[in-house]
C-alpha cells in the first residue's frame, strides 16, 4: 500500500521545493488562467506562477486576452517567492530584457544595424527602445547633420548601430549617424563606381571607334597602294615640303617627290616650285607594298628629254648650249630643257685655262662638240676646243681577231686606203 502522506509532510516537502527556487532562475509553466491585469502559470510544482500585467511585455495598446490563451507555454524569470500563498511572482519582461540585451550585445560585436522606436526626446539626445530595452541616443549621433531639436524624432523608428554596450553600468548608446554615413558612403561609391564603369565604357567605346576607323583608313591605304602601278599619273595635294622634297598626299597614303624627280630641270629648292596645300598631278616611280613607300615624280617622265635628246644627238655632233653655271672644273652647259652637258676645263680652249670664269660664264650661249653621250645615266660631255676638230674615222668594225679576218690588220687598213684612192 502507498503509504499516505501527511499534512505536516506536504507542508515540509513544499517548503523543501519553495526554498530550492531561487530569484532570478528562469522557469517554464503553461497558463491555466486568463484575467485582466495578470496570467496564472501551472508550474507541475503544487503551486502557481503569476505574471502581473506589467510584467508581460505587452505591445502598446494590447490586451492580456489578445496575446496570450489557457494552455499556451511560457517562460519567465522568478522575481518572488511567496512561501505563505504558495505561489511564485514570475516576469516575462525580465527574461524577454535578458534575451533582448543579448540581441544588443551580439549586434555591437558584430557591427550589425538593429531598429529602435524612440520613446523619449531630452535636448541632448532621444531614449529608444530595442524590443524590452532602452537605449540612448545622443542629439550629435541622430544625422549626419546638424540637429536643433531631437524633438522632430518623437515616435520614430530609427535604425541605428550599437557603439557602446556596458551591461553593469546598463548603458547601451546607439548611433543612427553611422547608419546615415555609411550608406550616404556606399551611395557615393556607387556613384563613383558607376561613374568610373561609364568613363571606361566611353573610354572602350572611343579604343573600339579608333581601332575600327585605323582598320577602316588602314583597309583603304592597302587598297588604294594596291591601285598603285609604276607609270600611273594621279593626283594629289602637298602635305610637307623637305629640303629634300615634297610629300604629296593621294587621297590617304603619303608619297615622296624628291628634289630631282620635280623637274628635268635642275632645281635649287624645293619651295621655289611648290607651297603646301598645292594641288598638283604626279606620276607613280615606285612602290613597296610591304613598307608602304612610294616614290612619286612631279616632272613627265613620258616626256624625258634625255631619252629625246638620245634620238637627236650623237658622239661628235656639233651643237650649241647655253651655260647655266660653272664650276672650278669646268661648266654646265644646258643643251635643252631637262639636259645639261658637262664642258670639262680643259676643253674650253687649247691653251691652259686657269679660271673657268676667263673663257665662259652661265648665260653664254657657246658652241660644242658632243665628247660622250649616256642617256641611260643622263651623263654628256662636251668640247669647245675640239668644235673644229676633224672626227676621227671609227675602225672599230674592223678591229676582229687575225684568225678571224685571216690577214693581218696592216692588210685591212691598206685596203681600206686603196678603196679611197
Amino acid at each position: 500500500m502507498t503509504k499516505e502522506l501527511s499534512m505536516q509532510e506536504l507542508l515540509d516537502q513544499q517548503e523543501q521545493l519553495l526554498n530550492s527556487i531561487k530569484v532570478g532562475d528562469t522557469i517554464t509553466g503553461t497558463i491555466t488562467k486568463v484575467n485582466n491585469d495578470e496570467l496564472t502559470v501551472g508550474l507541475n510544482m503544487g503551486f502557481d506562477g503569476i505574471i502581473p500585467v506589467n510584467e508581460l511585455n505587452l505591445p502598446k495598446n494590447t490586451e492580456i486576452a489578445d496575446a496570450y490563451k489557457v494552455g499556451d507555454e511560457i517562460s519567465a524569470v522568478i522575481t518572488k517567492v511567496s512561501e505563505k500563498d504558495g505561489t511564485l511572482k514570475l516576469s516575462k519582461l525580465k527574461l524577454d530584457m535578458v534575451n533582448d540585451k543579448e540581441e544588443l550585445a551580439k549586434a555591437h560585436a558584430d557591427h550589425k544595424i538593429v531598429t529602435a522606436h524612440v520613446v523619449k526626446t531630452i535636448p541632448r539626445g532621444v531614449f529608444a527602445a530595442y524590443k524590452s530595452v532602452e537605449l540612448f541616443i545622443p542629439i550629435s549621433q541622430l544625422n549626419t547633420k546638424f540637429v536643433n531639436d531631437t524633438k522632430e524624432y518623437e515616435g520614430a523608428n530609427l535604425e541605428v548601430y550599437v557603439i557602446e554596450y556596458d551591461e553593469k553600468a546598463n548603458k547601451i548608446v546607439g548611433s543612427h549617424r553611422e547608419v546615415l554615413q555609411e550608406r550616404l558612403d556606399q551611395e557615393r561609391k556607387a556613384r563613383r563606381e558607376k561613374i568610373q564603369a561609364e568613363r571606361e565604357a566611353e573610354r572602350q567605346r572611343i579604343r573600339e571607334e579608333r581601332a575600327a576607323e585605323k582598320a577602316r583608313v588602314q583597309a583603304e591605304k592597302e587598297a588604294l597602294i594596291d591601285s598603285l602601278e609604276v607609270g600611273q599619273k594621279r593626283h594629289g595635294k602637298v602635305t610637307n615640303i623637305v629640303s629634300y622634297g615634297a610629300f604629296i598626299d593621294l587621297g590617304g597614303v603619303e608619297g615622296l617627290a624628291h628634289i630631282n624627280n620635280l623637274s628635268w630641270k635642275r632645281v635649287e629648292s624645293v619651295e621655289d616650285m611648290l607651297e603646301v596645300g598645292q594641288e598638283v598631278d604626279v606620276y607613280v616611280l615606285e612602290v613597296d607594298k610591304e613598307s608602304g613607300r612610294i616614290g612619286l615624280a612631279l616632272k613627265d617622265i613620258n616626256n624625258d628629254p634625255w631619252e629625246l635628246i638620245a634620238k637627236e644627238v650623237k658622239v661628235d655632233d656639233i651643237i650649241t648650249g647655253k651655260v647655266v653655271r660653272i664650276i672650278d672644273r669646268g661648266a654646265f652647259v644646258e643643251i635643252k630643257e631637262g639636259v645639261e652637258a658637262f664642258l670639262p676645263i680643259s676643253h674650253l680652249k687649247e691653251d691652259r685655262v686657269a679660271n673657268v670664269s676667263s673663257v665662259v660664264n652661265p648665260g653664254d650661249e657657246v658652241t660644242v662638240r658632243v665628247l660622250t653621250l649616256d642617256p641611260s645615266h643622263k651623263r654628256m660631255s662636251v668640247s669647245i676646243k675640239d668644235v673644229n676638230k676633224e672626227p676621227e674615222e671609227d675602225y672599230s668594225e674592223f678591229l676582229n681577231t687575225e684568225e678571224e679576218l685571216g690577214s693581218t690588220i696592216g692588210d685591212l687598213l691598206k685596203g681600206k686606203l686603196n678603196n679611197l684612192k
